[in-house]
């Protein structure tokens, strides 16, 4: 068995060398080894073979089935069922009590009790009515005498379908003394108390107009009764009307009036009364062109006047015009007008209480350019910018009388100059906070006078209002007066007078208030006047209180 195993082994082991020989002697053949390439090989890929078939799916075919119906009129008769609805309560929440009437007391240094009431109706579709009446007074030291104001107003309208009529009723009760001098030096036959009494009713009527182009009117009969007892009285009546009307898109607009002033004046030396009668009729109309980027308005002011010595008309062209450059926010304008504007006892006395020796004169208005920019820097910041040159007859200013301790009002009879500039801003932001500034400067070219006396040549107002959480309402104004001129007037024993200037400081006037509303139904307030204590002259030889401190309460129901 070993031995056909031995056998085996070597008979395989002479096959394998064989097998080697003879693949050397094979490989012998080949020179070097190198092989001859003699064609580049470059493999190609058979065309693909594409289907000229399109896909085309088979539709299904679906076939709507027809459907007939037959329904047999008939006609039913369902009896209405009538049964009686609960009214349906609104609720509290939609229409809250409103609480608009009110009743303030206060008191203050300087002896200065305040009392105020306002009754006013609530929501009503065909009335409205309201009275308010008010007291305010106080007693000054030796230099500041005493002064008393009363005022009660009441108010009614009615409201239909075709118009608004209104009416209403004034009364005013001022008293002011001559406190310019020491009352031992004054006349023996002079006062040096002043009573004005002023008595003013109002009523007018206006229509209401559904087509824009329809005619708008408002009528207005006003009549009011001003006096000082004993020593004038004055009555007016004046009657106006205003008609609106748009004819072929252009607004048409006219005011027309007749005036009545009566005046009477007690003679200083005899029982007799001087009349004084004027009349005044106004026609002024006026045309509208209203576009996207500008507007135009034009018209004229005519007024015819007469008293017991003479009749004149004045007519005074106006015209005005302004372009939008940016629409709601920026407006540029220009223009001119002039008017007539009647002096009363009632308005030179309303400015200035202290003067008992007026005549009465027209101020006029003979011409006015004007020129300036208005609008809007954010929605909520509001801006105006004017500059006004005007020639102006008759000016009225006012100057002291040292004999009698009481204020002159004169005049610049001949055409002055008055140049003008005003900047005006206002903010108001929702509920909260609310402010506004207003500045003037004036420049005076007087002919006859020599300064315009009593009148500044620079003015300041600001005002603001502070909400606190509904709880705390802060008001603030201050007020700044320019440097004035004052002239005393002294009558010499030869019958002239004799004149002296004086100057008058600028002054400004701080005032602080503050309200703290406990509740709905009850507040409480403060009010600090003059807080400077600055006692400056607003006319000259009549100064102000110093300091004042009034606080009070609030009661709204």
């Amino acid at each position: 068995m070993k031995l056909i195993l031995k056998l085996t082994l070597l008979v395989t082991i002479i096959l394998l060398k064989s097998q080697v020989l003879l693949a050397q002697n094979q490989d012998s053949l080949l020179s070097d080894n190198v092989i001859d390439v003699v064609k580049t090989f470059q493999p190609v890929l058979s065309d693909a073979i594409k289907i000229p078939v399109q896909p085309n799916p088979e539709k299904p075919e679906i076939k709507k089935p027809n459907f007939t119906y037959q329904i047999s009129p008939a006609n039913i008769a369902v009896p209405p069922t009538i049964y009686t609805i609960k009214p349906l309560a609104l609720g509290t929440m939609l229409l809250p009590k409103l609480q608009n009437n009110y009743v303030r007391i206060g008191y203050g240094n300087y002896n200065m009790p305040m009392g105020e009431i306002y009754l006013g109706s609530v929501r009503n579709k065909q009335y409205q009515a309201g009275f308010f009446a008010k007291h305010l007074s106080g007693n000054g030291d030796l230099n500041y005498n005493n002064f008393s104001n009363n005022t009660v107003y009441g108010y009614f309208k009615k409201f239909n379908s075709k118009g608004v009529f209104e009416t209403d009723a004034y009364y005013h009760r001022n008293v002011v003394r001559l406190y310019g001098g020491q009352n031992e030096l004054l006349p023996e036959n002079k006062e040096p108390k002043l009573v004005y009494n002023t008595y003013d009713f109002k009523t007018n009527y206006h229509n209401l107009s559904s087509d824009s182009n329809g005619l708008i009117f408002r009528t207005d009969l006003n009549y009011y009764h001003f006096n000082n007892p004993g020593t004038l009285q004055e009555n007016d009546v004046h009657l106006k009307a205003k008609l609106n009307k748009t004819i072929s898109l252009l607004p048409l607009e006219l005011e027309t009036g007749l005036r009545l002033n009566n005046n009477k004046i007690n003679q200083p030396l005899s029982a007799a009364e001087l009349d004084f009668r004027r009349i005044f009729f106004d026609f002024n109309p006026q045309i509208y062109m209203r576009a996207k980027s500008f507007y135009l308005q034009g018209g004229f002011n005519a007024t015819v006047y007469a008293d017991s010595t003479n009749t004149n008309t004045y007519i005074f062209p106006k015209a005005e015009g302004g372009l939008h450059l940016i629409p709601s926010k920026l407006t540029v304008l220009a223009g001119f007008k002039g008017n007539l504007q009647p002096n009363t006892y009632r308005s030179i006395l309303t400015e200035n209480p202290f003067v008992t020796q007026m005549p009465l004169l027209n101020t006029i208005n003979r011409f006015e350019i004007y020129g300036g920019f208005k609008g809007e820097i954010t929605p909520q910041l509001a801006f105006y910018l004017m500059g006004s040159s005007a020639k102006i007859e008759n000016m009225l200013f006012y100057t002291f009388d040292s004999a009698n301790a009481n204020q002159i009002a004169i005049y610049e009879t001949t055409k002055a100059n008055l140049t003008t500039l005003k900047v005006g801003l206002n903010y108001q932001w929702a509920e909260k906070w609310r402010s506004g500034l207003n500045i003037g400067i004036f420049n005076y070219g007087l002919n006859q006078l020599k300064q315009a006396y009593s009148r500044p040549e620079f003015e300041t107002k600001f005002n603001t209002t502070y909400n606190i959480g509904d709880k705390f309402l802060v008001k603030l104004d201050i007020y700044y007066w320019g440097k004035r001129m004052g002239r005393s007037d002294a009558l010499q024993a030869d019958g002239s007078v004799n004149t002296s200037d004086f100057d008058m400081d600028p002054f400004t006037d701080l005032n602080l208030g503050i309200d703290y509303r406990y509740n709905k139904s009850f507040s409480a307030f403060v009010q600090f006047n003059n807080i400077a204590n600055n006692r400056y002259q607003r006319f000259y030889a009549y100064p102000v209180y110093g300091i004042n401190v009034l606080g009070g309460f609030t009661f709204t129901f």
